[in-house]
């Protein structure tokens, strides 16, 4: 009725809108079909007869969907989704204990009376711990072995960003480094401590600047995102490159829907977000096409991996210890 258009602006809703309210519709209805449905000959039922537990699906998928594009579109999973994710997910495991076999993949007992409620919350905050401290090892270990490399450790090297062909240069003396090689995941950065800096032929003085892959910041008072900024160079006494494995959001994160799905659930997406990311990635990095400006952060693998972990995988993991046992027959 509205053409497209915003009522009260008029400017175009973005396609993006349509694409979330449909994605959700589809998830919340394969929810349903799957915890409370009766669908059998249509659509795979677990009907264990919980209706009440579509209630929580519902929640954690709001949750990851919400995350997903926040994180596709501003690099950044806010501490406000983790948080509440985690008190909702414990609620739930303490209301709804059956969370326990229903989404976690446990032995499917009676959970009734306090001791169970008690238990499904340990298991909740277990899957939290596990998810935290399984990706926080990652982050450390990788600052350990990769996260530190000098480019330039020579007083009076001078330095300079070009535009490449499809993303800026870094020129170091005679060596050049393209972006889409230096800002791999997204969060790394380059620290020049500079005795010169000219930025769009303007000089800034000596100071700190930091270049991340879509802005840049002097002495921690001047930001400057990259559009902005047509010409970049200087002279710095060290330049160092400094990168992670992953942010700290996509720790809080998995630690967060870990309090819904367990550990098990926990390994299981994350052994599935690095198949999915790689697979997604891949013939972009083949064919050159791949940088930091188009790479999706790990964040939304993170959530599709738990969504498959929802809905199939302990029936997928099942079906793989049979395959298992077949073949060593």
């Amino acid at each position: 009725m509205l053409g497209g258009k915003c009522k009260n602006c008029s400017a175009r809703v973005s396609f993006r809108y349509c694409f979330v309210e449909l994605l959700t519709s589809v998830l919340f209805l394969t929810a349903w079909l799957t915890f409370a449905g009766s669908f059998d000959s249509v659509f795979y039922n677990k009907n264990h007869g919980n209706p009440q537990v579509v209630l929580v699906a519902w929640a954690l998928i709001s949750l990851l969907i919400c995350a997903s594009f926040i994180d596709i579109e501003h690099q950044i999973i806010p501490d406000r989704i983790n948080k509440i994710g985690i008190i909702v997910a414990v609620a739930c495991a303490f209301i709804f204990p059956e969370i326990v076999y229903e989404f976690m993949g446990m032995e499917n007992s009676s959970y009734d009376g306090i001791y169970s409620r008690i238990s499904a919350v340990c298991w909740s905050l277990a899957g939290t711990g596990c998810g935290f401290v399984i990706l926080y090892s990652v982050v450390i270990f990788g600052k350990i072995l990769f996260g530190k490399k000098s480019l330039c450790s020579e007083a009076g090297t001078s330095w300079s960003v070009i535009e490449g062909k499809e993303n800026p240069i870094l020129i170091v003396g005679d060596v050049k480094m393209p972006f889409e090689d230096l800002f791999f995941v997204g969060t790394e950065k380059i620290v020049l401590d500079s005795s010169e800096i000219e930025i769009n032929g303007k000089c800034h003085g000596e100071g700190e600047l930091v270049i991340y892959y879509d802005k840049l910041v002097v002495s921690d008072d001047l930001e400057i995102p990259i559009e902005d900024w047509k010409t970049l160079e200087g002279v710095s006494s060290q330049i160092i490159y400094r990168r992670e494995a992953m942010g700290l959001g996509d720790v809080k994160f998995i630690a967060m829907f870990g309090a819904f799905i367990g550990w098990k659930g926990v390994l299981f997406a994350l052994f599935a977000a690095s198949i999915i990311g790689t697979s997604a990635n891949l013939p972009a990095k083949i064919l050159g096409k791949d940088s930091a400006f188009t790479r999706i952060p790990f964040g939304p693998y993170l959530a599709i991996g738990a969504m498959i972990w929802l809905f199939f995988g302990a029936e997928l993991i099942e079906w793989y210890f049979n395959l298992l046992t077949i073949d060593a027959l």
